[in-house]
């Protein structure tokens, strides 16, 4: 799965109701996809609408740009705080670097 450096830095990260019980491996690669997809479904989105938002200016539009640009702070607004995922009475808090 993960290097055991990284693995023991992704272990401190992980929460339980259960105190004290380690996660079965299952539960651990479960949060590990969870936390790759959300990362990658952030910072898709946040540079797709950079790209749009620079073709809205060059193109001089500034209803689209307007669109864009709320869309843009929602996504931001959304991960500012960042995302709690769930796996089986454990969890991981995840933080999201927004500008």
């Amino acid at each position: 799965m993960l290097h055991p450096t990284h693995e023991q830095h992704f272990m401190k990260k992980v929460k339980s109701d259960k105190h004290g019980k380690r996660p079965s491996r299952q539960v651990l690669q479960s949060l590990y996809a969870q936390m790759m997809m959300e990362y990658a479904v952030y910072h898709f989105n946040e540079q797709r609408l950079q790209h749009l938002i620079d073709e809205a200016l060059d193109a001089g539009d500034p209803e689209l740009f307007k669109e864009l640009t709320s869309h843009y702070n929602a996504l931001i607004g959304e991960y500012k705080e960042g995302k709690t995922i769930y796996e089986q009475g454990y969890e991981l808090e995840l933080e999201f670097k927004t500008k």
